[in-house]
């Protein structure tokens, strides 16, 4: 090897091993990648000092926290766009079939959901929350029901917390895992999910506040549905009535929204059982 220049350190880095033969895949996303952090470096003359506060921030993503126990990573490559941008590339072979888009997991989908019956409610209705009735139906780009499909479905509560962010929330609260019926339906009571800010007292946080960037993620819920002879599918549905839903700070928001009705007739709220107004919602999804 000849003396490392700044003219040939890149072809270096990207020529030190077979080039490929053991693992051509990873050769060409490591080739990649090295030729941009390399161009990177040179176009902002990064000193050692940054990288070596660069260091100790991905050292700080990598650490727990109490908001996300497997640190904050996945959160990071979210709000750089990172995940969706892979999401966007994935879903370009689906777009010419009608079928529902797909959308990132998020950070906060916890294996093990408890599997629930149809029309249950499925976490804790708290006193200015807004009750939902949901009601979906399955289909595939053919138009045929997709029949006993597991369901995943996760969601904040009303105020924008997920169950694992606060000690007070029941255990799975507002988590449930779904089979559709017969004819590829399922139905349950929820309730609007709030929006909610990012964590900001993590490294993430503290980049948007640097960049003068809102961390708010506009009122969604989340879907993995899994069906027989189908890959499994993961997407999440975004609600128009969000503030946020034209500036969500992970960048996943695309065509995939809907509106909630409203409900206040005296009659119609007895027979939900609620005392309040209520909203109902009705989704087809199309599965690729």
């Amino acid at each position: 090897m000849p003396a490392i220049t700044l003219e040939n350190i890149t072809d270096a880095v990207i020529n030190h091993g077979d080039k490929g033969k053991t693992n051509p895949r990873l050769h060409e996303i490591y080739s990649s990648l090295i030729k941009h952090l390399h161009a990177f470096q040179r176009e902002v003359n990064l000193t050692t000092e940054e990288l070596d506060i660069g260091r100790q921030f991905l050292f700080k993503l990598a650490t727990p926290n109490q908001d996300f126990p497997m640190g904050e990573i996945h959160l990071m490559t979210d709000c750089l766009g990172i995940s969706e941008v892979s999401i966007l590339l994935e879903d370009n072979k689906n777009h010419d079939h009608g079928t529902t888009e797909m959308n990132v997991e998020g950070p906060l989908f916890i294996a093990g959901l408890p599997e629930r019956a149809n029309g249950v409610l499925i976490g804790e209705v708290g006193a200015n929350d807004k009750p939902l009735f949901v009601n979906h139906s399955f289909k595939d780009k053919h138009g045929q029901p997709l029949a006993n499909a597991i369901v995943d479905v996760w969601q904040p509560n009303g105020e924008g917390f997920y169950f694992v962010q606060r000690d007070y929330l029941p255990e799975w609260n507002f988590y449930a895992r779904f089979h559709t019926d017969a004819n590829g339906n399922l139905s349950y009571a929820t309730v609007v999910p709030g929006d909610y800010p990012v964590p900001t007292s993590g490294p993430t946080g503290s980049m948007l506040e640097q960049l003068g960037r809102h961390g708010y993620r506009a009122a969604h819920i989340h879907y993995i549905v899994r069906a027989q002879g189908h890959d499994d599918f993961t997407t999440m549905m975004y609600f128009n009535h969000s503030p946020y839903v034209d500036s969500d700070t992970i960048f996943s928001v695309r065509d995939f929204r809907v509106d909630i009705v409203k409900h206040d007739n005296a009659d119609e709220m007895k027979a939900r059982g609620v005392d309040k107004p209520f909203y109902t919602l009705d989704y087809t999804f199309v599965i690729p």
